[in-house]
């Protein structure tokens, strides 16, 4: 198997500065050299910051943001219609717009979503107006037509294709949309309790039955906050390391997965480069995970 390794420097879904900073660290901390062999990799543009406009209280920065996801979508399109399997890398979460819309272009799949928040607000329903709490509403066809398009007309995500895994700060709106849609929801209690592994494989045996192949998003804020500094928007509660690696791990066991992103490290928000070295183990945990599979087959 091929890998892409796709860079998103992308910032303007949130309001720190420092997160378009996360592939440049990681490469700092030896990223590429982990790659496998033969790995194209790739990254996608980003906006000047003069030419970010500020008009717009409930979608802020959008034009930034859909500059990005826009090509993102024709990227992971490429490399999925290559056979490669990438290794996405940002950047704020509202880049997930695009690369759900570049894996709709694909074919059906699913998503397990590893975060501390839903990320399912629309412009109408965000308290911030960051559209990294947007993305999946906006796969889900709900929101502002200029997020709901990219990548074209069609939803992009069934609700019923989708699992959630670490949930703890949801807002208001997001909970009613979760118990309307009947989304499935996997706890930190239940991470805890019953083992990483057993729920994630619970995860995708879920999407296995429903549709098939899927793609695993993971925000660095799923973690305890005392484990990321370096991240935007951190919570109490959150995974352990170990937790987090396992989820990983036990995803790269599926022969249905067919891409994996990690999202908001903020290298600007750091502590002795902690949170870096974090996200830098779940890559490393990643590729030696795929790498001792084709080994013992």
């Amino acid at each position: 198997m091929q890998w892409s390794y796709i860079e998103v420097p992308l910032r303007y879904g949130q309001g720190k500065h420092g997160v378009d900073q996360g592939p440049t660290k990681l490469r700092e901390l030896g990223l590429e050299a982990l790659l496998p062999e033969g790995t194209q990799k790739r990254s996608v543009r980003v906006l000047p910051e003069s030419e970010i406009r500020e008009n717009e209280e409930h979608l802020k920065r959008v034009d930034g943001v859909l500059y990005t996801v826009n090509e993102l979508a024709e990227v992971v399109h490429e490399e999925i219609q290559a056979n490669r399997f990438p290794l996405i890398v940002g950047g704020d979460h509202s880049m997930a717009i695009g690369t759900l819309a570049g894996l709709a272009q694909t074919g059906p799949y699913g998503v397990i979503w590893v975060d501390a928040h839903a990320d399912l607000n629309t412009g109408e329903t965000s308290p911030s107006g960051n559209i990294h709490g947007m993305p999946l509403a906006a796969a889900m066809g709900m929101g502002d037509v200029r997020l709901t398009e990219v990548g074209g007309r069609d939803r992009k995500l069934a609700p019923e294709h989708l699992v959630y895994i670490g949930l703890r700060d949801i807002d208001e709106g997001e909970i009613r949309e979760i118990n309307r849609l009947g989304i499935k929801v996997i706890t930190v209690e239940e991470v805890r309790t019953r083992g990483a592994d057993v729920t994630m494989k619970e995860a995708i045996a879920y999407l296995r039955e429903r549709v098939g192949r899927f793609y695993v998003s993971f925000d660095m804020d799923s973690f305890d906050a005392s484990l990321v500094a370096g991240t935007g928007t951190p919570v109490d509660g959150g995974l352990t390391t170990e937790e987090g690696k396992a989820i990983v791990a036990e995803a790269m066991t599926a022969n249905e997965l067919i891409a994996i992103e990690l999202v908001e490290l903020n290298p600007s928000l750091d502590v002795e480069d902690k949170t870096a070295q974090l996200a830098f183990a779940l890559c490393e945990t990643i590729v030696k995970s795929k790498e001792n599979l084709l080994l013992e087959s």
